[in-house]
């Protein structure tokens, strides 16, 4: 049978078996099955993922392991790990696999092994240079902050690291983001830093990214007018290319590379993660890229129905095309990760976000998830109304340390409530006021993990990237591309050029023509 035909006949048994399980309530299945939370629980390492309240019994995993058969995952996980070019519209590999670093690998293209194993020895110097004193500011006094100037992939993977792993951090320095552009987050860090004593990291692949480039220039003018007399000692750059080099006027060995292979909300493993290892030590850094190779080994090696990625992966693409679920919330009970959900949801969105399937046809079906969230126990007072009574069907991600320091009952109170929302969540209570009802039957997972250290963020994240990539495929997207933030950036460029007077606005629409002169007649009596 051809595999088109194939995934057909299993589509139709499983819209079949969801118009039956769906008229279920997930509680219902538990009592069917006491064996159930622990069938459906599996564990890696120091991290355990139970997806037992879920919409899903064992044959809707059979059902969707063989969907996942007849659309030859393996073959292209196995594709990816060896850096064929599985993004195809922009005919490159993805290749964020090989940034941790290890030499076990199928990769056919040896030079790039060695161009990673060279950036990282870069790293490491350098790192181990800016904390023992031998790299210093225009005034020779040591760094004691680190400012990253950098958007997107640039800024969300670093800063969630970063602030995941603050216990970690080498001794009493800091660290900033800067991302948007609005003067007031240039003006507030402006205030908090000392020129002399801080080192800028400008990071940007492609060298284009206007909000970068614009906040770069503006820090470099303010570090000139500070009386800096030597801009190579501060600021330092990442990128695929030699251009912010040059338009700085900075040396060649100011430059770390990241490659076009690497999107940017998979580069937190490259020198995109600088800042990250600034704050921790190249040591805890080492230790993220090591927990990261576990799962990818465990990925790569581990069959498909013990295979954490590819399972939560499947439970994705049954929500999104079965229940047709549009959005997927990502709550973590563990203030550590509080930009986990940031960082995770431009990893979901910008990776299959596409109205094309991968042979470049038009989808008339949604695709990826909104994917969104905030930290427990805030999400609690805030958005968990709409998940208990709502009617939107949201699965949910909880996650949660089995693992904390400071006062225990904080942490056993913490552990609580999460555990108490998602069984409130799928079990519900009846009440004859309807306002007081709660239905219930709201799937979600749980994700417990022993310690939040460097090697189990490592891992927890490489989780994640992988299951994008596995829901991607399903969904038949290309998850590596995405060219849908690029209209934006161009039509930028137009804008601001009538904005300044230096282009006319007779060719834009009516709305973005009135919005101007709107702006135009408030500055003129300003």
């Amino acid at each position: 049978m051809p595999s088109s035909n194939k995934k057909d006949k299993i589509k139709e048994l499983l819209k079949k078996h969801h118009e039956i399980l769906s008229q279920s309530h997930i509680s219902k299945l538990f009592s069917e099955d006491i064996n159930r939370a622990k069938k459906f629980t599996t564990q890696f390492s120091d991290l355990y993922v139970d997806y037992s309240k879920n919409f899903i019994t064992n044959e809707t995993l059979d059902l969707l392991l063989q969907y996942a058969a007849s659309s030859n995952l393996e073959t292209t996980i196995n594709a990816m790990f060896k850096g064929e070019k599985i993004n195809h519209t922009e005919d490159r590999a993805a290749l964020h696999v090989a940034l941790r670093g290890k030499s076990k690998l199928k990769l056919e293209n040896i030079e790039i092994e060695n161009d990673i194993k060279n950036e990282l020895k870069k790293i490491k110097s350098f790192v181990c240079d800016v904390h023992e004193k031998k790299i210093t500011g225009w005034t020779n006094k040591s760094f004691d902050t680190f400012v990253n100037i950098g958007a997107g992939g640039s800024d969300l993977g670093s800063k969630m690291a970063v602030k995941g792993l603050a216990e970690y951090r080498l001794g009493n320095t800091r660290s900033f983001f800067i991302s948007n552009v609005d003067p007031d987050e240039i003006e507030s860090i402006k205030k908090k830093i000392n020129p002399e004593t801080t080192l800028f990291i400008i990071s940007s692949k492609s060298s284009s990214t206007l909000e970068t480039i614009t906040n770069a220039n503006t820090l470099k003018s303010w570090m000139v007018e500070s009386g800096c007399k030597n801009i190579n000692k501060h600021f330092f750059v990442v990128s695929s290319n030699m251009k912010l080099i040059k338009d700085f006027g900075l040396s060649e060995d100011n430059l770390f590379k990241i490659w076009d292979w690497v999107g940017g909300r998979f580069s937190l493993w490259s020198a995109a993660g600088l800042p990250t290892a600034l704050a921790i030590g190249f040591e805890n850094f080492e230790k993220m890229l090591t927990g990261a190779f576990a799962m990818d080994q465990h990925f790569l090696n581990e069959s498909p129905q013990n295979n954490i990625p590819v399972i939560l992966a499947l439970i994705d693409f049954w929500y999104i095309r079965f229940f047709n679920t549009s959005t997927h919330a990502l709550i973590p009970y563990d203030e550590s990760l509080r930009y986990l959900p940031e960082h995770l949801a431009q990893l979901f969105m910008e990776s299959n976000g596409k109205s094309t399937d991968l042979s470049g046809r038009k989808i008339n079906h949604e695709t990826g998830s909104i994917a969104w969230g905030t930290v427990g126990t805030n999400a609690q007072h805030s958005i968990s109304q709409l998940l208990h009574q709502g009617k939107h069907l949201i699965p949910i991600d909880f996650l949660v340390p089995l693992q904390k320091n400071g006062d225990q009952q904080h942490h056993q109170l913490l552990l609580a409530n999460c555990l108490a929302q998602s069984r409130a969540l799928m079990l519900g209570e009846n009440n004859s006021k309807m306002h007081l009802h709660f239905e219930g039957s709201r799937p979600s997972t749980t994700i417990l993990y022993k310690k939040l250290t460097p090697k189990l963020l490592g891992t927890l994240i490489a989780m994640y990237e992988h299951r994008v990539f596995i829901q991607g495929q399903l969904l038949e997207v290309n998850p590596f591309d995405q060219f849908g933030v690029e209209l934006g950036k161009k039509i930028t460029l137009d804008v601001l050029e009538s904005i300044k007077d230096k282009k006319s606005t007779s060719e834009l629409d009516s709305s973005t023509k009135n919005l101007i002169a709107i702006y135009k007649n408030h500055k003129k009596t300003e």
